[in-house]
């Protein structure tokens, strides 16, 4: 089932490429109405991701306009060399970067990944489903989902956006570190320490019995 799944995914993505593709080749051609569609399309995303890095719904919504009209002017320019998503993204990371450095994000919780990941001795007790190859945006809708918001929110922001990208966006890891202009290696680290502590803050959910009903 996994690999259907994943084949389904991966012909999803190519045909949504190939759409992205001749849209932006007809807007460039002179068809301004065309931006519109990508608008559209990914203005949910940049302001999904804009909530979840900045933790307003007034700044995402800054996050996305400035995106979309920096998108808009610089659109002429794109040759293709990347998937659009990935370059509206890479437009998308800089303006968060911008907003955070302008003291209109809350200062995080200054505290390194190591406080969050699981110990080895918590790693044997873990009892959670392995859902490393699950969409984050599968559990949202599900009991869990507002437990594990939560648990993204206080992830350090490095680790929180490349989660995000992986696993709520569905990047690859090479997209991911185009984005973000990292290595790919630092990407997957990242991730998987992310993954980690995602997984420690669900646990106290369940050793709590927290998601227990009466």
């Amino acid at each position: 089932m996994r690999i259907g799944v994943s084949h389904r995914a991966e012909r999803l993505s190519m045909v949504s490429t190939c759409q992205d593709r001749e849209t932006v080749m007809r807007f460039q051609q002179g068809d301004v109405d065309a931006f519109d569609e990508l608008a559209h399309k990914y203005s949910p995303r940049v302001y999904n991701l804009g909530v979840r890095m900045c933790g307003s719904h007034e700044i995402a919504k800054d996050l996305m306009q400035e995106t979309l009209i920096s998108a808009f002017r610089g659109l002429d320019r794109f040759r293709g060399e990347s998937k659009f998503s990935v370059w509206l993204f890479q437009i998308a990371k800089r303006n968060c970067i911008t907003i955070r450095r302008k003291d209109r994000v809350s200062p995080d919780q200054l505290l390194p990944i190591e406080e969050f990941i699981p110990t080895d001795d918590e790693r044997q007790t873990l009892q959670i489903a392995d859902w490393r190859n699950t969409p984050v945006q599968e559990l949202l809708n599900r009991e869990l989902g507002e437990r594990l918001e939560g648990a993204i929110a206080i992830l350090p922001p490095d680790y929180r956006i490349v989660l995000l990208l992986r696993d709520a966006e569905g990047f690859t890891a090479e997209e991911t570190a185009q984005i973000l202009d990292l290595q790919v290696p630092a990407v997957k680290s990242r991730l998987h320490r992310a993954r980690l502590a995602i997984r420690k803050q669900l646990h106290r959910y369940y050793r709590d019995g927290e998601h227990s009903h009466d």
